[in-house]
């Protein structure tokens, strides 16, 4: 088979009737357009790229995303929309094993701090914080999505050693909130302004900030 011919077989799969894309198609350019755009508002922030030239970078035609969107604020919306929730979902599958508390907690300290930690994740935090002054409504969407993917699966994961009968609190959200400070918030500030730390530095900073924690909501044992 023919190059040529290649090709156009493969064409004919990934269009429908009248020669419009497939859905499977459609699907999988609208994912292309978010990855790239995900990637140049990262690295070149929002003023730094037009919808042009996301389009062009993600092969996809300019039509095709004002089929789906009105302007670039759309579309940066969306993709903060994707990027939270990918980043987010592994918080909400957690499970708490069979370990004590302090060492259940410990676990759980470092993978957030982690994730709060990474390159992608410290440059998609500085991004919104940067235009949540033009896009007002970025405000809703980011509490809405750290509320709901973070914040309630921290809830969770608190609650569960409530049941257990190993932690006590009045206000769940009031404790959550206070974990996610002590566990990342530091973490998170040090490494924005490009503080290093070594793997037993950080260590050291998340076993007080549970032993913390913990001084104020372990159940006491008489």
């Amino acid at each position: 088979m023919s190059d040529s011919t290649l090709i156009a077989t493969q064409n004919a799969f990934r269009r429908g009737p009248g020669g419009r894309p497939t859905r499977a198609e459609a699907e999988r350019r609208h994912r292309a357009l978010l990855d790239t755009a995900a990637r140049l508002f990262i690295t070149r922030g929002l003023d730094g790229v037009s919808l042009e030239a996301i389009a062009e970078e993600a092969g996809v035609a300019k039509r095709f995303v004002y089929a789906r969107y009105r302007d670039k604020g759309d579309l940066f919306a969306d993709t903060l929309r994707r990027l939270i929730q990918e980043r987010l979902s592994f918080i909400g599958s957690y499970e708490v094993g069979p370990a004590p508390v302090d060492q259940g907690l410990q676990a759980f300290a470092e993978m957030l701090e982690v994730a709060a930690t990474q390159p992608e994740a410290l440059a998609l935090y500085r991004l919104v914080i940067t235009e949540l002054h033009r896009f007002p409504a970025l405000s809703s969407l980011f509490v809405d999505k750290m509320r709901l993917n973070v914040l309630g699966s921290v809830t969770r994961v608190l609650t569960t050693y409530q049941t257990r009968g190993e932690v006590h609190f009045d206000d769940p959200v009031m404790a959550t909130e206070l974990f996610v400070t002590l566990v990342v918030q530091g973490a998170r500030g040090r490494a924005l302004v490009g503080i290093p730390e070594t793997p037993a530095e950080m260590r050291r900073r998340t076993e007080a900030a549970v032993r913390l924690f913990l001084d104020g909501y372990r159940v006491k044992v008489p």
